[in-house]
């Protein structure tokens, strides 16, 4: 059966962390592309941070790095196009080779957080083994099938935020004025206030962090 896996590496360990230590407050998402093989994967990046000319400048002299273009600018956010150095390539190529294909990646001061969809858990395992083989140290947080991720609509919620969200729409609670409170919600999934509070809260920033933001790195796999 085929598996979503969310897997976190060091930054030290993979790409751009002479980048990130420069300029530790930045951060990198991938742009979701169609692309077939390890040149093709991760080759366009936003970047957000506070001094853009300062990210701009150590982003060139980084050795993961062999060459980046910045295409555009807003603010504090920028896309580049990025060719990435073979040690790189060789990373990325780990799960290619397993058939593996890259749904998104966010990159911080301290790791990258990638999600990676498989044709089986076999091919996960033969991931993980080869990371290990080369020197990473990755850490999977989580594991899920095909099927569930994309019922959810790609949201990584949890079945019992899902099934709370769509009780909480039925019954007109994000409606305004709203149709029920939310003690009264509470009573009708037989549920304590708190708990049901802190559902739609976990659900809510789900949503953002992967529909808005487009960001594995924000969703929190909490029930």
């Amino acid at each position: 059966m085929s598996a979503v896996v969310d897997v976190t590496i060091p930054t030290d360990q993979f790409a751009l962390a002479e980048t990130l230590d420069a300029v530790p407050e930045a951060t990198f998402e991938t742009v979701r592309v169609a692309a077939h093989g390890p040149r093709g994967m991760m080759r366009f990046l936003w970047a957000s941070s506070s001094d853009l000319d300062r990210l701009d400048a150590v982003l060139r002299e980084d050795s993961t790095i062999e060459d980046a273009t910045r295409l555009s600018s807003d603010g504090s956010r920028a896309l580049y196009r990025v060719t990435w150095r073979p040690s790189v390539r060789l990373l990325i190529g780990i799960f290619v080779q397993s058939n593996g294909s890259l749904l998104g990646a966010m990159g911080q001061a301290d790791r990258w957080e990638l999600r990676v969809v498989f044709p089986d858990r076999t091919s996960v395992s033969e991931t993980y083994d080869s990371w290990r083989t080369h020197g990473i140290d990755p850490s999977i947080r989580r594991i899920n099938g095909v099927t569930d991720t994309v019922h959810d609509g790609g949201t990584a919620l949890s079945p019992c935020q899902h099934e709370t969200l769509v009780e909480a729409f039925r019954l007109d609670y994000y409606e305004v004025p709203r149709g029920i409170t939310l003690d009264a919600l509470a009573d009708e999934l037989d549920i304590s206030h708190q708990a049901l509070s802190e559902r739609l809260r976990r659900g809510h920033r789900n949503l953002i962090g992967t529909t808005l933001c487009e960001s594995p790195t924000l969703v929190r796999h909490e029930p």
